[in-house]
């Protein structure tokens, strides 16, 4: 599996002594200087470009782009001082470029020119080696935002902080997104004792709206379980209730697409510690990939979700492998890779509490949600 180094050290590298000798004379600038400044804005690229995906659940066209930069090399130096605020550099900062970069003018004292291009050359270094990661990971390498998660510790630590602390607000860009890249609790989940008071008004709701976040597949052979005919006219057997029917309803509404619409994959199973999906999980899974070929235009969001461990740092990049396996699944089996994204929650959100196995089983979940149809 594909995942490359740490992608602070390789900016790092990056920043070779032939690169600070060129900067050193074209900016006349110190070199010591120049190398802060490199380290400072890569990091805080690299954080929100991890902000950027994960507010921006449709993030297909940034993919693109970034797949299509190469690393960045000493002959291509003039070019990048050329580029300040190119497409990408605007996109993960936005307003909070011109913010930022008179932050580094006024603690470095530099000149603004030279804070602009000193930037650009910051964004080729970063952006060359996502694209590098893009263009060489395998599908089962994390996503590149996953693999960006992964490495927030290293990152939160090289953004210069001394800076940052000038204007605290300007980082995160998204309010719900903490420096740790920790995740604001999901509205559908925020008191879990009130979902089960509240659950025959849930359930008699979104079946007149014909969507839900938690809805169990009845048992088959019972009186509601009937053929649902897809758009393709591929015909599954379903129970009213199930979450693929109810799926097919949302997908098929006028319904607008929104960040509160999850759908639980309740029969997509793991075992403890293990990211494989259970043989029982087939039949669900399959429905998946009848009803996305059955949908072309449908692009969609996997969340993982782990039962509590004692390491909330194992339990996040589990359910992230967890997102991952699904995903390969639903890529091996026919759907494009450009139509699933993944995204690993750990043992957040809890369906039910982690009092015994078969509860456990339960919070060991993947759910689904539409971001495009």
């Amino acid at each position: 599996m594909y995942q490359m180094g740490n992608v602070i050290n390789q900016q790092m590298a990056a920043i070779s002594p032939q690169v600070l000798a060129g900067l050193e004379q074209k900016l006349a600038t110190a070199q010591e200087k120049i190398a802060l400044c490199l380290k400072g804005m890569g990091a805080l690229i690299l954080q929100s470009t991890r902000d950027y995906l994960h507010r921006n659940a449709n993030s297909l066209r940034f993919r693109q782009l970034v797949e299509r930069t190469f690393p960045f090399e000493l002959c291509f130096l003039d070019e990048a001082l050329g580029k300040f605020s190119p497409a990408l550099l605007t996109m993960v900062l936005g307003h909070k470029l011109k913010h930022l970069t008179q932050l580094f003018v006024s603690f470095y004292v530099l000149e603004k020119q030279v804070a602009e291009r000193l930037f650009s050359v910051a964004s080729a270094q970063v952006f060359g080696l996502l694209g590098q990661y893009l263009r060489q990971r395998s599908l089962q390498s994390p996503s590149l935002k996953g693999w960006l998660e992964w490495q927030l510790p290293q990152i939160a630590t090289a953004q210069p902080t001394a800076v940052l602390n000038q204007l605290p607000a300007l980082i995160p860009a998204d309010p719900a997104v903490s420096r740790t890249g920790s995740l604001a609790p999901p509205k559908r989940r925020i008191w879990p004792w009130l979902m089960l008071v509240l659950v025959l008004l849930v359930s008699l709701l979104f079946s007149l709206q014909g969507f839900s976040v938690l809805q169990p597949m009845q048992a088959s052979g019972q009186s509601d379980v009937s053929y649902r005919r897809l758009a393709d006219g591929k015909q599954l057997l379903l129970s009213q209730r199930s979450v693929e029917n109810l799926l097919i309803t949302y997908i098929e509404s006028n319904a607008p697409t929104s960040e509160k619409r999850w759908f639980t994959l309740d029969r997509l199973r793991f075992d403890t510690s293990r990211t494989e999906l259970t043989p029982a999980s087939q039949e669900q899974l399959r429905n998946i990939v009848d009803i996305l070929r059955a949908y072309p235009n449908v692009e969609i969001r996997l969340g993982g979700y782990t039962d509590k461990s004692a390491n909330a740092q194992m339990d996040l990049r589990l359910s992230q492998d967890r997102a991952d396996a699904v995903r390969m699944a639903l890529v091996k089996m026919g759907i494009g890779e450009s139509r699933i994204s993944a995204e690993g929650y750990g043992s957040a959100y809890p369906l039910v509490p982690n009092d015994g196995e078969a509860n456990r089983a339960k919070n060991r979940r993947i759910d689904l949600r539409v971001i495009e149809k």
